[in-house]
């Protein structure tokens, strides 16, 4: 058996919108049943659900042999996996937003202040980031921060608290992740289940 690490969220939904575009159905329902459970078996696979950043963590570990991350995640913090292929599905991109008629942006909010703090030291920019866990669009709103770097898939969040976008940092999208050693220890059952999905 192998094991999966699958991130219950916006990748979730992306993840299981690929599989039922290509036919997979004996992964779909399984899938897409509504559980609390954190964990389920289809066939020889066991697919485990974590939050986003904890994915590569369970894959570094060996907990899990192989997961599916955000190119966000694996931007924002060091992790020892095998970071193996893009994935079909998963796109959206980093953006600096803020209010229309925003002047220079002193201050940013941002969930990746690793990715923020990259990006504004290679333009070199004076930035000063405060770190948030979540709704982001809040702080420019509030007067918190002039700005935020967040992830932008449709606009609409955005859209809808009055913010704009002015620069695009990077594109993210799905990757396929391994752990180093059970990569190729279980290398028949992985390649097996890759190819049954369409990643190789």
């Amino acid at each position: 058996m192998i094991t999966v690490a699958l991130t219950k969220g916006r990748l979730f939904k992306d993840f299981t919108d690929y599989l039922e575009n290509n036919d997979l159905t004996q992964y779909i329902k399984p899938l897409s049943e509504e559980t609390r459970s954190l964990y389920t078996v289809v066939d020889n696979v066991k697919f485990i659900f974590a939050k986003g950043p904890d994915v590569p963590t369970y894959v570094e570990s060996g907990v899990a042999d192989i997961g599916i991350a955000g190119s966000d995640i694996i931007a924002e913090d060091k992790f020892n996996i095998l970071n193996v292929s893009q994935l079909p599905f998963g796109d959206c991109h980093f953006s600096v937003a803020g209010l229309p008629g925003q002047g220079e942006m002193k201050t940013i909010a941002t969930k990746y202040t690793n990715v923020a703090s990259k990006y504004f030291r290679e333009k070199k920019m004076d930035v000063s980031l405060v770190h948030l866990n979540g709704s982001v669009e809040l702080a420019p709103l509030l007067g918190l921060t002039d700005g935020i770097v967040d992830i932008v898939q449709t606009g609409n969040t955005l859209k809808d608290n009055g913010l704009i976008e002015y620069e695009k940092i990077m594109d993210i999208h799905a990757r396929l992740i391994a752990n180093k050693r059970t990569f190729y220890t279980k290398e028949d059952e992985i390649y097996k289940f890759l190819t049954e999905i369409g990643v190789f």
